[in-house]
């Protein structure tokens, strides 16, 4: 299941910034399974990846492109959420 935050936003138009001073929200869909690996490899800070990705790709200034982890990392995330998919289909979890 995906999460999903909803926001009361005409299809182009602009939203104003909340008093909070947050940033208005958007929805953005992305593979259960990337999530997952990239919260496991970065905890709360995927978010703020995501952002900056944005951010360079845009070209805006001072953006950076973020740091990419290791081909290494990423394989033991992933076989540790299979692993943990494949015990919790057999029971095991």
């Amino acid at each position: 299941m995906m999460p999903v935050v909803q926001k009361l936003v005409m299809q182009g138009g602009s939203v104003a910034r909340p008093k909070t001073g947050q940033i208005p929200l958007q929805n953005l869909r992305i593979n259960q399974d990337d999530w997952d690996d990239m919260r496991a490899i970065l905890g709360r800070k995927a978010p703020e990846i995501v952002r900056e990705f944005i951010r360079w790709y845009l070209r805006r200034p001072g953006a950076r492109l973020p740091a990419r982890p290791t081909v290494d990392e990423v394989d033991e995330i992933a076989a540790k959420r299979q692993a943990e998919k494949q015990a919790s289909e057999n029971g095991e979890g």
